[in-house]
C-alpha cells in the first residue's frame, strides 16, 4: 500500500488511484477489475449511519444499500456510461484489460445520444464523489443536530 494512503479504506490489499478528503469526508477512487473503469467512495464517520438509498449520484449508490456505516460508493459501468481509454490510460496510467476494451466497444456500439448517457473523465469522477462527499457532511451534521 501507498505510504500516503490511508489504512481505513474500502478494499483491504488494493491501492485506491486516488483519495484524499474533502468537506470533512475521506474519499477514493478504484479501478474496476473487469472492465476497467474507476467507481467512487466515500466514508461516513464513525457513530453515524445514513440512509443511502436517498443520495443523489450517478446510477444511485451500487457500494451499500439502506442504512449504511462506513464506506459507501458508486460505479461508473452503468448503462450508457463510458470512459476514455486514452484517459484512463495515459492520464490515469492503468491497464485496461481486453475484457475491459470490449466492454467498452459494446457500450460504445449501444450508445444513441440519450440524455442520461456520459462519457466520464477522472475530473467528472472526482466531481461526482466531492457531491457525495458532501451530501454524507449534510447528513453527519443534520444527524448531529
Amino acid at each position: 500500500m501507498h505510504s500516503n494512503a490511508p489504512k481505513d479504506l474500502p478494499f483491504t490489499g488494493r491501492d485506491p488511484i486516488y483519495h484524499g478528503v474533502h468537506n470533512s469526508i475521506p474519499w477514493c477512487i478504484y479501478q474496476a477489475q473487469i472492465n476497467g473503469v474507476l467507481n467512487g467512495y466515500a466514508r461516513i464517520p464513525d457513530g453515524h449511519t445514513i440512509d443511502v438509498d436517498g443520495l443523489d449520484v450517478h446510477g444511485g449508490i451500487t457500494y451499500g444499500s439502506g442504512e449504511c456505516e462506513g464506506w459507501i460508493g458508486f460505479d461508473t459501468a452503468h448503462a450508457g456510461d463510458l470512459w476514455d481509454l486514452d484517459e484512463l490510460r495515459c492520464r490515469v496510467g492503468v491497464h485496461v484489460t481486453p475484457s475491459g476494451v470490449a466492454w467498452h466497444a459494446q457500450e460504445a456500439s449501444l450508445r444513441s445520444g440519450r440524455s442520461w448517457e456520459r462519457t466520464w473523465t477522472v475530473d467528472a469522477l472526482k466531481a461526482e464523489v466531492f457531491r457525495l462527499c458532501d451530501q454524507i457532511a449534510a447528513a453527519s451534521t443534520k444527524a448531529g443536530a
